[in-house]
């Protein structure tokens, strides 16, 4: 009897549960906001909106959330200090072909498609439309918006130059393209010549894809798009003639010079990165007079206008999502996100109660549960998604892409020390977990157990002692073993990061090390580590907290062994090899083991890849992560339910099943 894959019954499984829920679900019920809309015959029945299987809600783990059947109204109010694109609300509207229950657990559910399968090596993915699904302005979702996406767009060279390796066998940059077919009306495949189970992943959750990716309004679309000419305008003379005013618009008044079509069309197509964007999302002001709608969507929410630093956000009445009582989703009637230049005059502002929702900080909730703000609100403490201090040792700092040290006192003193497991572990050992989480995260957060972290003065001196690093001239600071001064700068380009430097600093001063932190702006930071100029950094790091990004911070632990990865060292075609430095053994098989958590399936990813990737990184110790489910707090107004316990994103995601118990 053939294997079947455990994601395939999971698959199976949800599609029939949906069908079920839905099949005893003879009618559906839409918020009263849409009731004049639909009885003045502007919209359609809410059973002729909805897709026959419509998705019965079921973002997070059942252990993450007892849902409650909601109520309809109310706006939901937030802040971002950034005028195009909040956090928040992206993920609040993000939607994916599948999903992963909770963003990290590895289980993998239908979501815009109705359901999947996936052969046995994990080579072809098979997928069922959810028919009758529609976009926002009710034109139904067809095959033919997944073929314009592939051939158009995905296999056009001037929209995508270079084909995304997560579109790639085994999602590596040198992987054959998939291929993808219809087989029917409803159903396609996604073939690729090697085994690929992350590409599920990669559907789900992997880099907030969305759909987007896959996935685009070709009714909408043609229109702008140069092998649609004829079809859609008679001529390309005709063709031009349309996407000239919108041409002069971005700022070109030649739409037939080199190019420039593709940069009308990436205008007016909205990706999922771009649904908080006013020049994205707002079409009709964008381009005002030029078109009579915006780019359609499938999001529970879309954006309805921005108006002096406020920007509205309303329900999809096509949205495809309902409850078990087939109440269609969302809840919420609106969302209103509200610019603020700076976090202090969010904070006053919060303080207020002038927002259903905000993040805050440990002073912040304090000021909360002190009771020093307007309203009644709740502090809801959740893992974050990723680890903001990881440290790293640059391996190759100091280091000539031959292997040879570079000629001058600090390169040769990092490089004498470095590489020695002992210098690392005694780098380690000074480090004192249990401070780190009081003082980073009120002793809420988890002090990662793979690393010893305790703060073992004696046995770390011993180390540094056994290799000869001693304080040969009675300042203080160790030299290295040829007695050349060690005094290193540890970077950092987050505020958030400060506190744990200046902590980790005091520890390693403790062992005689001369380590001292040093600030600069991200743009300086990313230009400097791409260099290999930097021999130490904390930085923030997804890890295990969301495995699937991959990010263990390969690119500031080992600069010059990443860039030999990333120039196809693993495949063992890579061309100029003398141009890159070749890792040692043990980072070669740890990459592949990364690589192998995207040609496995989720499942085996998470519980046999995982292990063996973080144990390898902490063995090593070139990548020391102190904590994980570092604490987020959320705090919401408390008569909001259906607050997930998921990690902070995963809460947000879930807003279209949030709800006001007593909506005003």
């Amino acid at each position: 009897m053939k294997r079947i894959s455990l994601v395939l019954v999971l698959a199976m499984l949800t599609s029939m549960f949906a069908f079920a829920a839905s099949a005893e679900s003879a009618e559906y019920s839409q918020s009263p906001l849409l009731d004049s809309a639909v009885n003045d015959g502007i919209l359609p029945d809410v059973n002729d909106r909805l897709p026959e299987t419509p998705k019965l809600v079921h973002e997070v783990l059942d252990e993450d959330l007892e849902y409650e059947i909601g109520t309809f109204g109310g706006t939901f109010s937030l802040y971002s200090t950034s005028v195009t694109f909040s956090d928040y609300v992206f993920a609040g509207c993000n939607e994916a072909l599948l999903s992963m229950s909770s963003i990290n657990s590895g289980e993998i559910l239908p979501n815009i498609v109705k359901d999947y399968s996936v052969n046995e090596d994990n080579t072809v993915f098979t997928f069922h439309l959810r028919e009758g699904l529609k976009w926002s302005d009710g034109v139904p979702v067809t095959m033919d918006d997944f073929l314009f996406v592939y051939n158009d767009f995905i296999l056009n060279s001037e929209l995508t130059p270079i084909i995304s390796a997560n579109m790639r066998s085994g999602g590596k940059s040198d992987g054959t393209p998939m291929v993808l077919e219809a087989v029917d009306d409803w159903t396609f495949t996604v073939t690729f010549d090697k085994p690929y189970g992350g590409f599920l992943v990669y559907l789900s959750i992997k880099g907030w894809s969305g759909y987007t990716d896959m996935l685009k309004p070709a009714h909408f679309l043609k229109q702008f798009h140069i092998n649609y000419a004829e079809e859609c305008h008679g001529s390309l003379e005709a063709y031009y003639e349309f996407i000239k005013p919108f041409a002069e618009v971005i700022g070109y008044d030649d739409p037939t010079e080199e190019s420039v079509w593709t940069y009308v069309f990436n205008a007016v197509d909205l990706t999922n990165w771009e649904v908080c964007n006013p020049a994205n999302a707002l079409l009709t002001e964008q381009f005002a007079g030029l078109i009579d709608s915006n780019c359609p969507v499938l999001y529970p929410f879309m954006m309805k206008s921005d108006v002096n630093g406020v920007t509205i956000y309303e329900r999809n009445p096509y949205y495809f999502k309902v409850d078990e009582d087939g109440q269609q989703l969302p809840y919420f009637d609106y969302i209103e996100c509200r610019y603020v230049d700076n976090e202090e005059t969010a904070q006053i502002e919060s303080l207020a109660g002038n927002f259903t929702f905000f993040p805050a900080g440990s002073e912040l909730v304090t000021m909360v549960l002190e009771g020093q703000i307007e309203g009644d609100y709740t502090v809801y403490q959740r893992p974050n998604h990723n680890c903001h201090a990881a440290i790293q040792l640059n391996a190759t700092y100091g280091l000539n892409t031959d292997g040879t040290v570079k000629d001058d006192d600090a390169s040769r003193a990092w490089q004498e020390v470095v590489n020695d497991i002992r210098f690392r572990q005694a780098i380690c050992y000074a480090i004192d977990g249990d401070e780190l989480n009081e003082s980073e995260c009120l002793g809420l957060g988890t002090v990662n157990p793979v690393y010893n972290l305790s703060h073992d003065i004696e046995t770390a001196n011993e180390l540094l002692d056994e290799m000869g690093m001693l304080d040969i001239d009675n300042d203080g600071y160790r030299e290295t073993p040829s007695g050349l001064k060690f005094d290193v700068q540890i970077w950092q380009s987050a505020s958030y990061n400060v506190s744990t430097i200046e902590l980790c600093t005091d520890y390693w001063r403790e062992i005689g090390l001369k380590i001292s932190g040093y600030a600069t702006e991200g743009s300086l930071y990313a230009t400097s580590r791409d260099a290999n100029e930097i021999p130490m950094s904390c930085a923030l790091c997804h890890g295990s907290d969301l495995w699937h990004q991959l990010d263990w911070n390969f690119g500031e632990c080992g600069v010059l062994w990443n860039n030999w990865v990333n120039a196809g060292g693993l495949s063992g075609e890579l061309e100029d090899s003398d141009k890159y430095l070749t890792p040692p053994d043990w980072y070669i098989e740890l990459r592949k083991e990364v690589e192998r958590m995207m040609t496995e399936t989720p499942d085996v990813a998470v519980a046999e890849v995982l292990p063996v990737v973080e144990q390898t990184v902490a063995d090593q110790l070139y990548t020391i992560i102190p904590l994980y489910a570092r604490p987020c707090f959320l705090v919401l107004d408390s008569d909001v339910g259906n607050v997930a316990e998921c990690r902070q994103f995963g809460v947000m995601m879930g807003m279209e099943y949030m709800f006001f118990h007593n909506p005003k």
